[in-house]
């Protein structure tokens, strides 16, 4: 897993506040893990920290703020909360892409979360801050008020995608009228459920069963069907694919959709696409990782060939790249290399095929899944 940047910028308007601000730049910088104070954190990220004062900036204010505002991960006003609103009025997209932003009184005592408390993290930043200065955190979430399960905090911090924002607004809703949710994760849960939550146990076949209560499904599989089952989906797929050359964009997409949708693979799991060396310049491939943002793995026919296990082979394939089988191969030393990056040397990784050698059309297609868990706090 690459390392991000976490970028947070400070802006204030005083004499007073700019002390305060560097005061804040050095405690997050201080601290060795972002997780600590933010949501979507991890041990590995980069902080970067950078602190303006009001009047040295070049040209206007409001388009610092702007340019802040699309760069920053936290972008911190040490000021009035006005001053914050006012400034960023014009740049607020929703929830899921705004960053963090918080205001803070330039005498430290109140640490104030604007926007995106959850998703954006600014509600555990406010905490940490205020922690630190001994100030008071003024969080106004409802979730937060009452001490109940948040769905889209929970998906952040465990790096999940909500598949329905409208259906996790109405979950966190039914938590607060005190309604309990059912759970269930395709793999291992650490930590305790919340008392909102209560694990059900259920496969996606059975799931009829109980159509009246909200339920929460953790995993790669996606079966809409009853509009009460909210599915949060981990990046952990990785996709060989062989081709004949001239495959199109469209060809090979339309193949993946529907090798997707017969296996109830959900499109959100998807974190990486792999193929032997021979097709790093495969214009189809190529167009479609660009269009779905999706890293390209190549790999040469030696390194497919020497991988362990037993795979569907074929003297057509080889006689034409050099090993028997692409996709599979592709896609198992694709999530090899994911596992060992995100067990960070902490654990044996695992991993495996969840899909076998398909083919249509002169394309291939496999799909290989990390091995992943979730956590409650």
């Amino acid at each position: 897993m690459k390392r991000q940047e976490i970028q947070v910028s400070i802006i204030s308007f005083t004499e007073a506040g700019s002390r305060l601000a560097k005061e804040i730049k050095g405690i997050l910088e201080d601290c060795p893990q972002s997780g600590q104070w933010l949501a979507q954190g991890r041990r590995e990220d980069r902080i970067s920290v950078s602190v303006q004062e009001s009047k040295k900036v070049s040209g206007s204010l409001k388009e610092w703020v702007g340019q802040a505002f699309v760069q920053s991960k936290v972008l911190i006003f040490v000021g009035a909360v006005g001053i914050a609103v006012r400034l960023t009025a014009g740049f607020i997209r929703d929830k899921y892409k705004d960053p963090a932003v918080l205001a803070i009184d330039e005498m430290g005592r109140f640490v104030i979360p604007v926007l995106s408390g959850h998703v954006g993290g600014a509600n555990d930043c406010a905490r940490y801050l205020a922690r630190k200065l001994a100030a008071v955190p003024v969080i106004t979430t409802a979730t937060d008020l009452y001490g109940k399960f948040a769905v889209d905090v929970f998906a952040v911090k465990n790096g999940l995608i909500l598949s329905d924002r409208r259906l996790a607004k109405e979950i966190s809703a039914a938590a607060l009228r005190g309604e309990q949710i059912g759970f269930f994760c395709e793999k291992e849960v650490f930590g305790s459920l919340p008392q909102e939550l209560a694990e059900t146990g259920e496969r996606l076949e059975d799931r009829k069963k109980e159509t009246e209560r909200y339920k929460i499904h953790v995993g790669v599989h996606d079966d809409r069907q009853d509009g009460r089952t909210l599915f949060l989906h981990p990046r952990v797929l990785a996709l060989g694919i062989g081709c004949r050359k001239g495959s199109s964009m469209e060809e090979i997409e339309r193949f993946i959709r529907e090798k997707f949708k017969e296996g109830r693979l959900a499109w959100d799991s998807i974190c990486a696409v792999a193929s032997v060396d021979l097709k790093k310049q495969e214009k189809g491939l190529l167009a479609f990782c660009e269009k779905w943002q999706f890293p390209f793995c190549t790999f040469s026919a030696g390194e497919l060939a020497q991988l362990p296990g037993t795979f569907t082979e074929s003297e057509f394939v080889a006689e034409i790249t050099g090993v028997g089988n692409v996709c599979e191969r592709a896609a198992m030393r694709c999530v090899m290399a994911l596992a060992g990056e995100r067990s960070q040397g902490q654990s044996e990784p695992e991993y495996g095929l969840i899909l076998k050698k398909t083919a249509e059309h002169g394309i291939t297609l496999a799909v290989a899944q990390v091995d992943w868990s979730v956590a409650f706090e």
